[in-house]
């Protein structure tokens, strides 16, 4: 596990207000409207808002994050709501992400090439990749971010090209430039 990161995301999530509102990302509750209930990854949960409300979809969730910090207000979160997660700290390259284990795999603002081969490998035939992150356009609003956590123009349609890209959206909201992505595995 890289300490580095943990620290700094712990450090973030220990530094917010804790909220038990569930927010999650609009993209996610528009796509999830029309598939049906299995099993689900969410990596990079952080607080756990995706998470939760899949699982409140009706899905078995699986919710992956570094910080321990955001790991044990996910889990508060989702105790209050009701719902069953299973939350677990690990760093997304130690992660054993299993083979065709999954429905459905999200990601939100969180980005590690590294594993893309393994997120192909965990799908089911006919699962669903459910994406969500920074392009290089987000440069402009945040000169500060690292390049590597951003992706290119239509990377994820090289990198996912044999897969039924179901929608790919980039865009820049005036504040975000960002890249939405729905695609199933063949």
């Amino acid at each position: 596990m890289n300490e580095a990161d943990r620290i700094r995301w712990d450090r973030k999530y220990g530094d917010k207000e804790p909220s038990l509102e569930i927010t999650p990302d609009p993209f996610l509750v528009r796509s999830i409207k029309g598939i049906r209930p299995g099993r689900a990854l969410d990596l990079g949960c952080g607080s756990g808002d995706n998470a939760i409300t899949l699982a409140g979809a009706g899905f078995e969730v699986t919710a992956v994050d570094i910080s321990r910090v955001g790991l044990k207000r996910a889990g508060e979160r989702a105790s209050k709501a009701g719902v069953t997660v299973l939350f677990q700290c690990s760093d997304a390259e130690d992660f054993d992400f299993g083979d065709q284990a999954y429905d459905l795999i999200t990601g939100f603002y969180f980005l590690n090439r590294h594993i893309f081969p393994r997120i192909r490998k965990a799908l089911k035939p006919g699962g669903i990749f459910l994406y969500k992150t920074y392009t290089m356009d987000e440069l402009r609003y945040r000169p500060e971010l690292n390049r590597d956590y951003l992706l290119e123009h239509e990377e994820l349609k090289t990198v996912f090209g044999d897969f039924e890209i179901l929608l790919y959206d980039e865009r820049d909201t005036g504040t975000e430039c960002s890249v939405r992505f729905l695609a199933r595995r063949p």
